[in-house]
């Protein structure tokens, strides 16, 4: 009797007054069936996504989830850069070149460095080819940062403490769009990018030139003399591939002014040539 009851209610059977059950058509009796069936399935698909909904809403509640997101428009990534580089306690690791979108920020890798953030930066050689770009990117060799220049990057990138950081997304001059990422992953990939970029540059700066131990372990070796900030500046952008007419402009002085300049430190290095120039200026660790 259950089992009739059971076909009663999904429509396989009818039943007359008298109580007597009756066969029906099955195609349309099956066919109704199916439908019925397909309209509650349909209603479980659908609690499913708002189930779903309440379950990622929980998650991220009960786990906090590391902070990626995009950031698009010259003010919102303003402030984010200056918030970055405000929260920073330990280091501030760049990336720099052209286009810049943003005013020089000067104060605050100065107010970084005196509270004990290490700021180190690699610039691309393009960062120079502008009028007053030397002064422009905060005078570099004068504020504690330590600089290196290499010929060319591929992304602009500001990292602090190894636990944030602001990324290009775009090189196009017009746009702005950069991501900003806590995410343990996206960090360890930018953090081994700067890394190999900042291994392979030319120094800028004295505070980036590590002491050379004499003989007897105190002072340069062998009576040799230490470069001259500009001599380094110079070597350096040589090794970044800057065309003379650059770094005349950056050094404010006229081109036929910087060659002679430029010979004296050939005739320093006992070379008649840039590449000459390299290779001697590493032999006295003045690389």
């Amino acid at each position: 009797m259950a089992q009739l009851d059971r076909l009663h209610r999904n429509g396989l059977l009818s039943r007359r007054s008298s109580g007597e059950y009756q066969t029906v058509d099955p195609r349309h009796a099956l066919a109704a069936l199916v439908e019925s069936r397909t309209r509650q399935l349909a209603a479980v698909r659908a609690a499913a996504t708002s189930l779903g909904e309440l379950f990622d809403e929980a998650r991220r509640s009960g786990t906090p989830q590391p902070d990626t997101r995009t950031i698009s428009g010259a003010e919102e990534v303003g402030d984010c850069y200056y918030r970055l580089k405000q929260a920073a306690r330990r280091e501030i690791c760049e990336l720099e070149r052209p286009p810049y979108l943003l005013a020089p920020n000067e104060p605050l890798d100065e107010a970084a460095i005196r509270r004990g953030v290490r700021v180190r930066a690699v610039y691309a050689a393009a960062s120079f080819d502008d009028d007053g770009g030397w002064q422009d990117l905060g005078s570099l060799v004068s504020r504690g940062e330590e600089a290196r220049v290499v010929p060319a990057l591929p992304v602009k990138l500001a990292l602090v403490d190894r636990s944030a950081a602001m990324v290009s997304l775009t090189l196009d001059a017009d746009s702005t769009d950069c991501l900003y990422t806590e995410a343990p992953p996206l960090i360890e990939v930018l953090s081994e990018l700067f890394d190999r970029y900042w291994a392979v540059a030319a120094r800028l700066s004295e505070a980036d030139t590590p002491a050379v131990p004499g003989p007897d372990g105190a002072g340069p070796g062998c009576g040799a003399r230490r470069p001259t900030e500009e001599e380094r500046q110079l070597l350096a952008l040589f090794a970044a591939g800057v065309k003379d007419d650059a770094i005349a402009r950056q050094f404010g002085v006229s081109t036929r002014t910087l060659r002679r300049r430029i010979q004296n430190l050939y005739a320093e290095l006992g070379t008649t040539n840039r590449f000459g120039a390299g290779v001697a200026a590493a032999r006295r660790n003045w690389l």
